[in-house]
Parts: structure tokens; sequence; C-alpha cells
């Protein structure tokens, strides 16, 4: 059964991604930016621009390596989401508004951004009871 209900808890280091289908059964995946620490090295550049597997030149200013993973990790992100129909983004801080930004941008996405709302750290079961609230479904039966 495909899962049309995407909701999506995004900060800046992690994301979760809460599918669900028309019954309320919930499928939780998650994903973590890998954000370079100040005073860390990101590795060696190999060949081109940011080196042939991504990496960046250890003198880069510690922002730009930041915001090359930003990039990295919403387009991670925006690759599993793509055919969500539905979403609902939450969130602490500003990754969330980040995201819907992104994905009202991008060409190849045709699913809907219906709200963007702040949210602290939850559980799994929480973010996933938030999500169907949202939505209005109930949960599946056991």
């Amino acid at each position: 059964m495909a899962k049309p209900y995407l909701g999506v808890w995004i900060d800046h280091r992690e994301a979760y991604l809460i599918w669900l289908d028309e019954s309320g059964e919930a499928d939780v995946q998650h994903a973590e930016a890998e954000y370079p620490e100040e005073g860390q090295r990101a590795g060696r550049a190999i060949a081109g621009r940011g080196g042939a597997y991504g990496a960046v030149a250890p003198h880069m200013h510690l922002e730009e390596k930041q915001r090359r993973e930003a990039k990295r990790f919403y387009d991670k992100l925006f690759r599993a989401m793509r055919t969500a129909e539905r979403v609902y983004i939450f969130g602490p801080g500003k990754a969330r508004e980040e995201l819907s930004k992104r994905l009202r941008e991008h060409k190849d996405f045709t699913g809907h951004v219906l709200a963007v709302e702040g949210a602290e750290k939850m559980t799994h079961a929480q973010m996933a009871a938030r999500v169907r609230s949202f939505f209005g479904l109930r949960r599946a039966a056991v």
C-alpha cells in the first residue's frame, strides 16, 4: 500500500521521515547530517570541485564546509521524499523552513508542503502521533 502522507521532523543534525498510509500505519526513516565541527578537518580534496567523493579541502572555511554539508543533507532528504503527496514539516530551529523552501523551489517535487511548525525533540511514537493527528488519521489496528 502506498504511503502518501509524510511528516518530517528535522533539525540541522538529523531528520526523521514518518510515512503514513490511509490506515495510519507508520514507517519511520532516519537520516543524519555530517557537519564538520570547529577545528575538525573534513578530509583531503582528491580532484576537481570538492574532490571526487565530495570531500572538502582542509583549508576551506568552516562555514563553507557546513553550507556544503547542508546542501548534501537536504539533497539526500529530497531523494527520499520525492514521492510524497502531502508533507508536514516540524522541528526546532530554522532547518524546517530551509527544507520547506528547498522543496517548494525544486522542479521535480510535485507534492505539497501543507504546514511548517515548531516542535522540540520527540520519541518516534510521539512523532508518529503528531503526524497522524495533523493528517486526521487514526492509528492502525493491531
